[in-house]
């Protein structure tokens, strides 16, 4: 564990920023520039950032982290976002990928993988979810066979975040046929330029085609190249799933609410809403929708430092966040009215000080109800775990 306390911590990285950060690395200029060129510029930042150990902060030293607490976690996304530093563009190696295999893996391949996943030399995508196993992942069907030092994967996957760039992928599949539910499934690490692989993108209609169909046909993994024991892979699931909505998840997403919630407010002045009754209140749960979000987060947040491991609070955290990010477009649309409908194609990720904000959030909102585990499912959660509910 680091021994820098947190105020030291916070003048370390703004006087970092401040050096390295320039203008056109922010997230406005960088969200003008064509896709490949953007992704290009985030690699080479998340680069700059990994020299000075300023990406994968948790991650031990050893491996090229810091082995952050918490409270340095908290302090290193408000920083980031105050500066309106540039997103990771590796987070899904960094975040979700990369803990099991330093968890979980030889390390041989701790020092294969881990360093060119910190300066994003290379970039991960995940194979989770398939078309008849989303929130239920246990139904999984993608088989991958041992041929003596070879898997044969074979099998289709669905809503691949970044498929389309990434060089590596983290396939959980079916390794044992005479198996159901989460025994005997195996984690691979799959290189993506292997023959059988497909990427085939998932375009929205929110404009942005970040997700990906992924289709495996008859693709060899060397052996070398699974993650744990065979059959055992199940619990780097779980893993991965945890690491999916941590610590920096929950402070990203309060920042995140009160940028938009503020920029509504911005707007019903603008266009003298905040008169109209029916505005106003709406304005107004949504003002105390992100406040009781917050508190949320700071009662869960506290939990962390205090023991050390979150609970079931992260799926109300998940839920009122999808229930939030839905209502703000929809107010924002009501503002709007007619004027709603004249804009340019949306603009996947806009900033909530933007003009596209609105626009796109209304048409990229509904998704919310499913990414990262469907509200029914949050709620069973909820029923089950916090309320004390039977089954």
């Amino acid at each position: 564990m680091t021994t820098e306390s947190e105020p030291e911590f916070r003048r370390e990285l703004r006087g970092w920023l401040a050096t390295h950060l320039r203008d056109d690395l922010r997230r406005a200029a960088l969200n003008e520039l064509p896709e490949k060129q953007r992704i290009a510029a985030l690699r080479r930042w998340q680069a700059t950032l990994a020299k000075d150990r300023w990406v994968a902060i948790t991650w031990p030293q050893e491996y090229g982290g810091r082995g952050a607490s918490i409270g340095q976690q908290i302090a290193y996304v408000e920083e980031m976002s105050r500066a309106d530093a540039p997103e990771i563009v590796n987070n899904l190696g960094i975040g979700i990928v990369a803990p099991p295999i330093l968890a979980y893996g030889s390390e041989e391949q701790k020092q294969r993988f881990a360093p060119r996943i910190l300066t994003a030399e290379d970039l991960w995508c995940c194979g989770f979810s398939e078309p008849g196993a989303g929130s239920d992942l246990a139904s999984l069907r993608t088989k991958a066979i041992l041929d003596g030092d070879t898997f044969v994967l074979t099998g289709q996957k669905v809503w691949t975040t970044y498929a389309h760039h990434a060089d590596w992928c983290m396939v959980f599949a079916r390794s044992d046929p005479e198996s159901s539910r989460r025994h005997g499934v195996s984690c691979l690490l799959v290189d993506m330029k292997s023959p059988g692989v497909t990427v085939r993108p998932l375009r929205q209609m929110g404009g942005g085609a970040e997700f990906n169909e992924l289709f495996f046909e008859e693709v060899r993994v060397p052996r070398a190249n699974l993650l744990g024991e065979l059959h055992q892979g199940w619990q780097i699931v779980t893993a991965a799933l945890q690491n999916e909505r941590g610590i920096m998840y929950v402070v990203e997403m309060q920042i995140l609410l009160a940028k938009q919630r503020d920029a509504l407010l911005r707007l019903a002045r603008e266009r003298g809403a905040h008169r109209n009754p029916t505005i106003r209140q709406a304005l107004a749960n949504v003002h105390l929708g992100v406040e009781t979000f917050r508190a949320t987060c700071q009662r869960t947040m506290d939990k962390l430092l205090r023991m050390g491991m979150p609970g079931p609070e992260a799926s109300i955290i998940k839920l009122h966040w999808t229930e939030l990010t839905q209502a703000m477009p929809q107010i924002g649309m009501a503002i709007l009215g007619v004027a709603g409908q004249i804009y340019e194609t949306p603009v996947p990720g806009a900033r909530a000080d933007s003009s596209e904000w609105v626009q796109a959030g209304f048409l990229q909102a509904p998704a919310a109800s499913i990414a990262s585990g469907t509200s029914e499912i949050m709620r069973g959660i909820i029923a089950m775990q916090v309320l004390g509910l039977p089954r």
